[in-house]
Order: C-alpha cells, then structure tokens, then sequence
C-alpha cells in the first residue's frame, strides 16, 4: 500500500502525466491496411474542425467590431477636430471684425458726411482711420508688401505690371506703385509696379 501510494505521488509519474496527451489524440493514425481513419478519430477530426472554424469566426467577429469602433472613434475625432476649426476661426474673425468695427463706422460716417450733407471732412482725418484699419490688419497677420515709390527688382511672382507699357523682365528695376499683401507667408495680392 505504501509502494502504491509512493508510486502516485512521485515526481516522474507527474511528469509522465504531463507529458501525455489529450484523451483524444488527432494524429490520423491507422491500424486499417486501406489507410483509412477510424470513426472514432474522423469524428474527433472533425469536431476539432468545427472547433477551430468556430474560434476563427469569432475572431473575425471581434476584429470586424474592433475595426467598426476605430472607425467611429475617427469620425468622432474628425467631426470634432471640424468642430474645433470652425469655433478657432470663428473666433479669430470675430476678434479682427471687432477691432475693424469702429475704424469702419468712422469711415461711413466721413462718407455721409461728405456726400450726403457736402459737409467738408479732412483728408487726414480719413488717413487718420484708414492707417487705424491697417494697423489692425498687419496685427491680424496681413503682411504689406514693399512701399509705394520704392524701387526694386522686378520678380513675376511678387509683382504685377500695371500701365500699358512694355512688361519688364525679371530683375529688371520698377518702381512700386500699389503694395502687395500676403497672409501666413503666402502672397494674397501682387504689388503693382511700373
């Protein structure tokens, strides 16, 4: 009794416990001289099949999900990163229609007074206005390119040739007229140049 019970608990019948396989043992072995299964083992092999089909199908299931979720969390991050633009800009046109605001009531009312009632207004009270509204332009980001009377070398991509002259070539020295502006590094208006 004691050899026995020695015998079940020792270390190398764990082991060769551990090393055994599963009851059902789906190498396709035969005893058949045809080479065919046993029923047994076809039946096993096939229950193994539907096993192994069934776990893929329901991996395939929690990958499509898992792809339906990430695409409804980027729809949700683009919807909102638009949400964000929008209020962004918004915000910054709000801020320079605010600062622009009373320069340009100043400006229509100059106007009214000058067309409507033929009062007299003075040419540097609307200088006065206009520079008021530059300044607020150049500090929204709006960039004055070159200086009306200034001389410079002409370059088709800055400069626009105005008169009915003959075009000057690129590099050659015009005198700038009306300034150009540019935005965020890139130009908005060419400078006109003769």
């Amino acid at each position: 009794m004691k050899n026995w019970l020695a015998n079940l608990l020792s270390p190398r019948r764990e082991a060769a416990a551990q090393d055994q396989k599963s009851p059902v043992d789906l190498k396709p072995v035969t005893d058949s001289p045809s080479g065919r299964l046993h029923g047994w083992q076809e039946e096993a092999l096939s229950l193994q099949s539907e096993k192994e089909v069934q776990s893929l199908r329901i991996e395939l299931q929690e990958r499509d999900a898992t792809i339906e979720k990430l695409r409804q969390e980027i729809e949700r991050l683009r919807s909102r990163q638009d949400e964000l633009l929008t209020e962004l800009l918004q915000n910054h046109l709000g801020a320079l229609f605010s600062d622009l605001s009373a320069p340009a009531s100043q400006i229509l009312t100059q106007a009214f007074l000058q067309e409507e009632e033929q009062k007299p207004v003075q040419a540097r009270d609307v200088l006065f206005v206009a520079r008021r509204m530059i300044r607020t332009l150049e500090q929204h980001g709006l960039v004055f390119e070159e200086k009306v009377g200034e001389q410079v070398t002409f370059d088709p991509n800055r400069h626009t040739p105005i008169g009915g002259g003959n075009h000057p070539q690129a590099g050659q020295p015009v005198t700038v007229r009306f300034t150009g502006t540019s935005y965020a590094g890139k130009i908005i208006s060419k400078a006109g140049v003769e």
